[in-house]
């Protein structure tokens, strides 16, 4: 089965080796700028994956870092993974940088558990229901909506694809009671969430109301997590017009511990979809 690689997080990875490797060879910043007679803020970029690393770049490193045969081979491997085209490239243009590197992250995540109140996760939109939200920004194009659109249910496909992530949903009541789009986009909406259910790798949960207070009550996050070690949890917070990324791991506990309390006092998944199926059926 084809390895999942994403740019975005081949290049995490790789930030964290080189200042990993630095540290081994008991050089400071200073001391390996000085070294590759470059910037400070050169090195600095490079260990928190801020930018891109050239292939020169990466050998004149791992030549003063010392590192040789299979280890150094695996490396400049990893550094022609970060600087691949991914496929969201031609997206690029219309999306802020911080959008494109949680969807990088989505692209090769083993796991990804999300809380949602207001809108209905990305990940399970149907392509109508994603149009009304893109086409409520009142400064956006016709033709940049619909490429947002495309853009989402591209997103999707990590949902079906051989090896699928696994993705656990709990969603707000308040999400389903919102009408977005005529009756009908709402109700297509409700049986794609009940056929989504049925895929082995999706658990979708409903919070009620009647569930009460939880710590997490007031945010919509993502935790997202990934196959291999070398690859630390992150949780991916979207504001109005800023992205949030949380990375200490005191910091994702406590996101963690709020989505399995939230789980926790949610419906069990055959009562969320029982609840999706009483919202899906026409009113007479």
């Amino acid at each position: 089965m084809a390895e999942r690689v994403s740019p975005v997080v081949r290049g995490r990875r790789l930030a964290a080796e080189l200042r990993r490797l630095r540290g081994a060879a008991g050089l400071n910043i200073d001391q390996v700028a000085a070294r590759l007679e470059c910037s400070t803020a050169k090195v600095s970029r490079f260990e928190n994956g801020q930018v891109t690393v050239r292939i020169q770049d990466a050998r004149d490193l791992l030549d003063l870092y010392g590192v040789t045969g299979a280890r150094r081979e695996d490396l400049l491997a990893l550094v022609r993974q970060s600087r691949a085209q991914a496929w969201w490239h031609e997206y690029a243009g219309m999306i802020p940088v911080a959008t494109q590197t949680f969807i990088g992250l989505e692209d090769e995540a083993y796991r990804i558990q999300a809380y949602n109140m207001g809108l209905m996760p990305g990940l399970v939109q149907t392509e109508r229901y994603a149009y009304e939200i893109n086409f409520s920004s009142t400064d956006t194009s016709l033709e940049v909506v619909e490429r947002q659109t495309r853009l989402r249910i591209g997103r999707q496909q990590i949902l079906t694809r051989p090896d699928p992530a696994l993705l656990h949903l709990v969603i707000d009541e308040s999400v389903l009671h919102r009408q977005i789009g005529a009756p009908e986009v709402m109700a297509e909406q409700y049986r794609h969430l009940i056929a989504m259910s049925e895929l082995g790798n999706i658990t979708i949960q409903v919070l009620p109301f009647k569930a009460g207070a939880h710590q997490g009550a007031a945010y919509s996050y993502n935790i997202v997590s990934f196959a291999d070690p070398a690859d630390p949890k992150i949780v991916y917070v979207s504001l109005l017009g800023e992205t949030l990324f949380r990375t200490d791991a005191e910091q994702v506990g406590r996101y963690n511990a709020a989505f399995e309390q939230a789980a926790a006092i949610a419906m069990d998944p055959d009562a969320s979809v029982g609840f999706l199926a009483s919202l899906a059926e026409p009113v007479h």
